[in-house]
């Protein structure tokens, strides 16, 4: 699309592609924008020609877009949200306002910090949606660039003009089946040492980052080192026990715990959210320092009235129990 085509197109068009993305149909696209089927089709046909490309497919008695339909559709979302809200003049009003919030947040943000916080929107605020997506590497990028209103991590994810706010602080448990043969209270290095690991790669590198002296204790503990090499490399421990497991899901290390006779170092607060007959959590016998979460959100965001308010939401809602003990 050209310079004369993007000055002469009209916006509303893009409204009817987020209507057709998310329904996948003509007649429902139009219901919720409070057109006839004929003029979402209509306009549909000029995004076609404006765009250079089909946008959608008709199958299996549907609409399937193109790839290219759903990338303008993400990138247009963040546009349209921030073009409304600044020519919204009138404060808002959680009760009555509609709005979707796109929430980059994992395993821990999901179980641990925002039930609450979706308990008390469905109260207060029934028509604002919060949409949640797995972080990827890039997802600071994401916020940067509007693809994501905020993400629920740790401050070291915070570059270039983001800002980042506290909402929750846990810390690092030990956790193994019930019945282990060799873990119990108290827990001992020695016992560490005889057992395999499983390590949840993504989320330990994430926390390493953002508090060195626990980079350190990755870095340096024996049989955390000893645990990713012999997993790596494929070999089986000396001891017989077998190797670590590598995994990228908090929640899935923790299941693999659960059944067999692994051991591995987690959040307390997810520790928690799994049935404590299948566990024991337990002290590490290490150091470890408390972990902050908080939400990341680019700065300019704090000026628009919705945005603001659901911030708050988040900070306050977890004020109460800011520590996860």
């Amino acid at each position: 699309m050209n310079s004369v085509q993007f000055k002469n197109l009209d916006l509303n068009l893009f409204r009817v592609l987020l209507a057709l993305l998310e329904h996948r149909s003509v007649s429902r696209a139009a219901e919720e924008l409070a057109l006839t089927p004929s003029a979402v089709s209509h306009a549909l046909g000029r995004l076609r020609t404006a765009l250079g490309d089909p946008l959608f497919e008709r199958r299996g008695g549907g609409l399937t877009p193109t790839q290219y339909a759903i990338e303008v559709g993400r990138r247009v979302t963040p546009s349209l949200d921030q073009l409304r809200h600044a020519l919204n003049r009138e404060e808002f009003d959680p009760m009555t306002a509609e709005a979707e919030f796109v929430i980059g947040a994992g395993a821990y943000a999901a179980l641990v910090l925002l039930p609450p916080i979706i308990d008390r929107l469905s109260k207060i605020a029934p028509g604002i949606r919060l949409r949640m997506r797995r972080p990827e590497d890039h997802a600071s990028e994401d916020v940067e660039h509007g693809r994501l209103d905020m993400l629920i991590g740790v401050s070291s994810n915070v570059t270039g003009e983001l800002d980042w706010r506290p909402i929750a602080t846990d810390r690092m448990v030990w956790i193994a089946r019930k019945g282990h043969p060799i873990v119990r209270n108290p827990l001992t290095m020695e016992m560490l040492s005889e057992v395999g690991h499983v390590i949840i790669e993504k989320f330990n590198r994430v926390l390493a980052t953002g508090y060195p002296e626990l980079r350190r204790f990755f870095d340096e503990s024996r049989q955390l080192g000893d645990a990713t090499r012999a997993a790596v490399a494929g070999q089986r421990r000396k001891r017989g026990l077998g190797a670590a497991v590598i995994l990228s899901d908090p929640m899935h290390a923790i299941a693999t715990v659960a059944q067999s006779d692994h051991v591995s170092l987690t959040l307390n607060g997810l520790a928690r959210s799994f049935p404590t007959d299948k566990i024991q959590i337990l002290e590490p016998p290490h150091p470890t320092p408390a972990i902050e979460l908080g939400v990341i959100f680019h700065s300019s965001r704090e000026r628009e009235p919705g945005f603001s308010w659901l911030l708050s939401i988040l900070v306050d809602s977890n004020r109460s129990a800011r520590s996860v003990a």
